[in-house]
Parts: structure tokens; sequence; C-alpha cells
């Protein structure tokens, strides 16, 4: 317990000159956007002088170093600002917010394990035949599709054509009661209230989504999968292992894909850091209201404080996911110590 406490503190230390420097990064490239926030929400016939006092209301009127200056005070106060868009604190935006964005996130990520691993494995025990080329074609096609082109796809023949989906409006049905919120993830929430009804709305609005969302990680999750069975299985411990008369299945399953997780394992994080910064266009399509919209409508009105915040929060999602993909390590491969 001590080992991982100190490992989990280590991974914090480490990880703050990561959050620094995407602090300083977020400020200043949302500051070289094109557009004038004061502009923007001084109205429709703005005058010059509401303008200047919008600007001097934003701090928009002094340099770049005392507006970072400000920006890194009221950070250290847990304060990321004030949205332009909402109207309401960027932290409690991004508080009530983010719940949705992992529940899809997590979701996709679980989708893409469920399909690419199996898929993999069965391309490594089936190299060089038609069912190994149709594998890596498909995880091929499904990398190269773009994001929005399969959100689209799945709404019109799902939806449009086929009508066993529910329209792309949500988390819920508009019409819905809202399930009591405990977690802020709605199945769980709908599991936890035994309120059934609930679960099958969530579970129907939530496949698509969370499908097209997948389609982005099965590629490079099936690949690391195939080559690291195939290093394996022609491995000499494996061969020893055949050798002793055991069934195929515990060779496979039991002892090669055991071994092979770790790559994988390290490609699942680096996937769900890549799907909760690339699920900004899926939310925007199936109108989801996570932080990945939030942020889209925060870029379009050059709204500083909540892109920065939106930044900084994948940031700090990425840096927690590396430690709990090191924890990780230590539970499926006891050769590594998690203190090391």
């Amino acid at each position: 317990m001590k080992s991982l406490a100190f490992t989990v503190f280590r991974r914090l230390i480490l990880g703050l000159p990561t959050l620094a420097g995407v602090v300083i990064v977020s400020f200043v490239l949302t500051h070289l956007l094109p557009g004038d926030p004061a502009v923007y929400f001084a109205g429709a016939a703005p005058t010059p002088e509401a303008i200047a006092d919008l600007r001097k209301s934003l701090l928009l009127d002094r340099p770049l170093w005392e507006q970072f200056l400000a920006y890194l005070g009221h950070l250290a106060h847990g304060d990321l600002g004030r949205s332009l868009v909402t109207g309401q604190p960027v932290l409690s935006d991004l508080y009530t917010r983010l719940p949705a964005t992992l529940e899809l996130t997590l979701t996709a990520l679980a989708l893409a394990i469920l399909i690419a691993v199996p898929l993999g494995v069965l391309a490594a025990l089936s190299k060089g035949s038609v069912v190994d080329h149709v594998c890596r074609v498909f995880s091929t096609t499904a990398l190269s599709m773009p994001s929005f082109f399969t959100s689209l796809l799945l709404v019109f023949v799902f939806y449009y054509a086929l009508g066993v989906s529910p329209a792309p409006l949500g988390r819920v049905d508009p019409m819905a009661f809202p399930v009591t919120e405990r977690t802020g993830f709605v199945v769980v929430d709908s599991v936890l209230a035994a309120d059934w009804s609930s679960l099958r709305d969530g579970v129907a609005h939530i496949l698509l989504p969370a499908t097209a969302l997948a389609l982005s990680g099965i590629g490079p999750l099936m690949r690391i999968t195939r080559g690291a069975m195939l290093g394996i299985l022609s491995s000499d411990f494996m061969r020893a292992a055949r050798s002793y008369d055991m069934s195929r299945w515990k060779v496979v399953y039991v002892y090669a894909l055991r071994n092979a997780l770790l790559p994988v394992l390290t490609t699942a994080g680096f996937v769900f850091s890549f799907l909760i910064s690339a699920n900004v266009v899926i939310e925007k399509v199936f109108s989801w209201p996570g932080i990945g919209s939030y942020a889209l409508e925060a870029l379009v009105a050059s709204d500083y404080a909540a892109v920065q915040g939106f930044v900084l929060a994948v940031a700090t999602v990425y840096v927690l996911t590396n430690i709990f993909i090191d924890i990780l390590y230590g539970l499926v491969d006891v050769r590594v110590r998690l203190a090391g």
C-alpha cells in the first residue's frame, strides 16, 4: 500500500511540468486565435465605447504577460474564469459536463477493446490466412474513416433508414424524466436507482456515438494485440508450454494473452487520451452535452477561459490515465514493480 501511494504521488509530481506546459501553450494559442471576444459579445451594433469597456473588463487592454499573470493568480485559487457563452464559472461548466464525456469515452474504449483484442488474437493465430487479411483490412478501414463521416453514416442508417435508434438529441429522450443523479453516468445511475426504463433509454442513446468513437480506437488496439501475440507465440516458453500437452485455450488465453497485455494496456491509455479529445465532433453530431461540444462552442465564440479550461481538463485526465496504467502494469505483470 505504501509503495502504491508513493508511486501515485511520484507520478503526480512528474505530471506537474506537463500541466504547466499545457497552461502556457493553451494560453498563448487561444490569444492568437483570430477574432475579438469583446466585439463578439458586445452585440449586433456595438459602439466603440462599449467594446472598449468590455475589453477592459476582460483585461484584453493589458499586455499579454499581464493577462497571463492574472490568469495564473486565478488558477492558483482554483478559478478557471467565467465562460462568456454560458455566463457560468468554467469550473462549474466542466464539472457538470465532464461525466457525459467520460461516460461516452469509457464506453467507446470498452467497445474498442472488446472488438479489437479478440480480433487481434484471431489474426495472430491465423497469420497469413484470409482471416488475418480481413481483420487487418477492417482495422485499417476503421482507423482511416473520419469520425464525422462514421457518425453521420450511423445516424443515417440506424435512425433515418432503419428507425431502430433514437434521435441523436443527447443522452436521454428529451421528454423522459431524468434519473436521480449520483455518479453523473446515466447508465450507472439508472442501475443504482433500479430504473430499467431509463437504463434502456440511456443505452439506446449512447450506443451509436460510442460505436462511432470506438471505430477510431479499434485499429491501433488490434494491430498492437496482433503484434504482441505473434511475438509471444513464437517465444521459447510458449513452445515449452505446448510440450506439456496443455489445452489450446489455456496456452493462448492464460499464458500468451496475459504476457501480451502490457503493450495493449499502453496503447489503450493512448487511445483513451485520443478519444477524450477526439469526441468533440461526435458530441456535436449527437448533441451530446459533454466538454467536447462545450469547447467547440467556446472556440467559435473566442471564449478564452472556456477553451483553456477544456485543454487543462483533458491534460489532467491524460496524466491521471497514465498513473492508472502504471498501476495496472503491476497487477498484470508481477515483474513490474510499482516503486520502480
